[in-house]
C-alpha cells in the first residue's frame, strides 16, 4: 500500500509542473529510458493540454526516442510519424530532421536497412538545405553504419575516417562526444573485419576522450568492444572477466539491448573454453530477454545456431531441433527483410548441421534400423566428400590456367605497343581518310583519359565526346577495331579492372560492387557476368587468386 501511495504521489507531482520542468527532468535523465519514461509520458500530456503544435510534435519525438530505446519499435515509429506529421504542416526543418533520423536509427536497429538508408537520405537532404555541419556529420555518420552492417567495410571506413578529420578540423570541445562516436565506429568496423589490433587503438583513443564520470554509455560500449578484443585475441578468460565487471554499468543504463552483447560474448567465450553448459545459460539469457522485450536483433541468428550445435553435442534433438527452426526461420525473414546477413559459419556446414538433426530424429522414431540408415548416410557422405574434393581440384587447376593466361595477357597490355599504319580498305560507307584517322585519334584520347569508365558511357555519350555521329563512330570500331562498341568498351574496361586489381591492393577489398562501380559498371550481376565472358573466371575468383600469388610471394621474400 505504501508503494502504491508513493506511485500516485508521485504522479500526481509530474501532473502540476509545467512543460518547461518536465522536459527540463527528461533531459537530465534520458539516458536511463525506465527513469525517462514517466516524464515524456508526462510531458505529452502536458503538451495536448495546450495549442502549440511544435509542443506536441516535440513530445511526440521525445516519445519516440525513449520507447525506441525501450525496444518498443513499432510505437516508436508511431510516434516519429506523429511528430512529422505536425512538423510537416507547421514547417519545422529541425523536427523533420530529427524525426527522420530517428526513424532511420529505429530501421537500422531492426535490420531494415533499405528503409533505414531512405530515412537518412531525406534527413541528410533537410541537413544540406539549412547547412548544418553537425547534421551533416551526424547522417554521413548514420549512412556509414547501414555500409557496416551490410559487409560494406570499406565504404564504412572511409565515411567514418572523413568525418572524424573534418571534426578535428574544428578542433572545439563541442565535438568530443562526436569525435568518441566516430572512434567507436570505427573500432567495430575493424572488429567485425577480425582486425582486433587496429579496432584496440580506435577503442583507447574513445576511451582517453572521454572526460571521467560522464558519458557512461559510450564508455560501456568502448569497455564491451574491449570483450570483444579480447576474444578474438583468443585470451578467453580475461574477456570473461572484463565482461562480469561491466555489468553493474549495464544495468544502471537500463538499456536491455546492451546485455545482449554482454551475453552472447560470456556466452562465446564459454563455448571457446569448451564450458558448454555455462555457454547455453548465457545463450538462453539472451532468448528470454528477447522474448521478454520483444525486440528482434542480427545476434539471433548466430545465438539460435550455436545453441542447436551444443544441445546436438549434449544429444539433445528435441531442443537441437527447435534452436535449428528458430535459426532458419530467423535467417529467412532477414533476408525477406532486405538484410545482408554476415554469416560466420559456412553454408556446407549448415546443411550437414541439418542433415545430422534429420537422422538423430529418425532414430529415435526407427530405432530398429539405425545401424543401416547410418551406414547409406555415411556411404552418401563420404562419396559426396570425395566428388566434393575432386571437382575442388579439377576447379582450382582450371582457375590457375586461366589465371596464368590472364597474367600472361596482362603482361601484353602493360608493354608498351609500337602503332602502325593500318592497311584497312573503305568501307560502303562514304569515310575519308582524314576524317578516320580524326575518330582514331580521339579514340586514343578517350582510351589514355579512361573515359570508357563513367558509368554513363555508351556509344551515345562516346560520340558526343569525340564530337561525331554515332554511326560515323560505329562503323569506324566495327571497320578498325574489328568489333562492335560494346564489345570494345567492355573490352577497355575489363582490361583496366585486370591490370588495376593485379597492381593495386587496396580496391582488392572492395566488395565486388564497388569494384564494379570503379570500372565503369552500375550493376555488380552485369560486371560478374562481362568479366567472366572475357576472362573465364570470376571476378572474385581473380582477386582470390591474386591474393594467393601476393601471399605466396611475400612467403618466399
Amino acid at each position: 500500500m505504501c508503494s502504491v501511495t508513493f506511485a500516485v504521489a508521485q504522479t500526481d507531482s509530474l501532473a502540476t509542473k509545467s512543460f518547461e520542468e518536465l522536459e527540463t527532468l527528461y533531459i537530465s535523465s534520458y539516458t536511463t529510458p525506465k527513469k525517462t519514461k514517466k516524464y515524456v509520458d508526462a510531458l505529452y500530456v502536458s503538451a495536448l493540454k495546450g495549442t502549440d503544435k511544435q509542443r506536441i510534435a516535440k513530445a511526440l519525438y521525445r516519445k519516440g526516442y525513449i520507447y525506441s530505446k525501450l525496444g518498443n519499435s513499432a510505437e516508436a515509429i508511431d510516434f516519429s510519424d506523429a511528430s512529422l506529421e505536425i512538423a510537416q504542416q507547421i514547417n519545422d526543418s529541425d523536427l523533420l530532421l530529427q524525426n527522420y533520423t530517428q526513424k532511420g536509427n529505429i530501421y537500422l536497429t531492426n535490420g531494415t536497412y533499405k528503409k533505414a538508408i531512405e530515412q537518412y537520405l531525406k534527413a541528410k537532404e533537410i541537413a544540406t538545405k539549412i547547412d548544418s555541419f553537425r547534421d551533416l556529420i551526424v547522417m554521413t555518420y548514420n549512412i556509414g553504419l547501414v555500409k557496416k552492417q551490410v559487409e560494406d567495410f570499406p565504404g564504412a571506413l572511409e565515411d567514418f575516417g572523413q568525418n572524424l578529420i573534418a571534426i578535428k578540423s574544428i578542433n572545439s570541445t563541442e565535438y568530443d562526444r562526436l569525435e568518441i562516436v566516430h572512434n567507436l565506429a570505427i573500432a567495430d568496423t575493424y572488429l567485425r573485419m577480425e582486425i582486433p589490433d587496429s579496432a584496440l587503438v580506435y577503442t583507447n583513443r574513445g576511451l582517453q576522450k572521454i572526460p571521467e564520470n560522464t558519458y557512461l554509455e559510450l564508455h560501456t560500449d568502448l569497455s564491451l568492444n574491449k570483450v570483444i578484443i579480447i576474444y578474438q585475441q583468443q585470451k578467453y578468460q580475461q574477456s570473461i572477466a572484463l565482461a562480469l565487471s561491466l555489468e553493474n554499468a549495464i544495468k544502471q543504463l537500463s538499456q536491455e539491448q546492451k546485455f545482449v552483447t554482454f551475453y552472447l560474448y560470456l556466452g562465446k567465450n564459454h563455448q571457446a573454453l569448451d564450458d558448454e553448459n555455462n555457454a547455453i545459460a548465457y545463450f538462453e539469457k539472451i532468448k528470454t530477454l528477447v522474448n521478454t522485450e520483444h525486440f528482434s536483433l542480427p545476434e539471433l541468428e548466430e545465438v539460435y545456431y550455436h545453441l542447436a550445435k551444443m544441445y546436438f553435442h549434449k544429444n539433445d534433438a528435441e531442443k537441437a531441433t527447435e534452436n535449428f527452426k528458430l535459426f532458419e526461420t530467423f535467417t529467412k525473414e532477414n533476408n525477406l527483410a532486405n538484410k545482408k546477413v554476415s554469416h560466420t559459419i559456412k553454408d556446407y556446414d549448415i546443411s550437414t548441421l541439418k542433415k545430422e538433426l534429420f537422422e538423430v530424429n529418425t532414430q529415435r522414431k526407427k530405432q530398429q534400423k539405425t545401424v543401416y540408415y547410418l551406414y547409406i548416410i555415411a556411404s552418401i557422405l563420404l562419396s559426396c566428400i570425395v566428388i566434393f574434393f575432386v571437382l575442388f581440384k579439377r576447379n582450382q587447376r582450371r582457375n590457375r590456367q586461366r589465371f596464368d593466361k590472364l597474367l600472361a595477357h596482362i603482361k601484353k597490355i602493360e608493354t608498351p605497343k609500337i602503332s602502325a599504319p593500318s592497311n584497312k580498305q573503305k568501307t560502303e560507307l562514304a569515310i575519308d581518310d582524314e576524317g578516320v584517322v580524326q575518330i582514331l585519334k580521339a579514340l586514343e584520347k578517350f582510351e589514355k583519359k579512361q573515359q570508357f569508365l563513367h558509368v554513363d558511357c555508351n556509344l551515345s555519350y562516346t560520340a558526343k565526346k569525340l564530337k561525331t555521329n554515332t554511326a560515323y563512330l560505329s562503323h569506324v570500331i566495327n571497320t578498325y577495331k574489328g568489333q562492335s562498341f560494346t564489345a570494345y568498351l567492355n573490352e577497355l574496361r575489363i582490361n583496366t579492372a585486370l591490370v588495376t586489381l593485379k597492381n593495386n591492393k587496396k580496391i582488392r577489398l572492395y566488395s565486388i560492387k564497388a569494384i564494379a562501380e570503379e570500372f565503369g559498371y552500375a550493376r555488380r550481376e552485369t560486371f560478374s557476368k562481362v568479366f567472366k565472358n572475357i576472362t573465364g573466371m570470376h571476378p572474385s575468383m581473380y582477386v582470390k587468386e591474386l591474393q594467393k600469388s601476393t601471399d605466396k610471394t611475400r612467403d618466399n621474400s
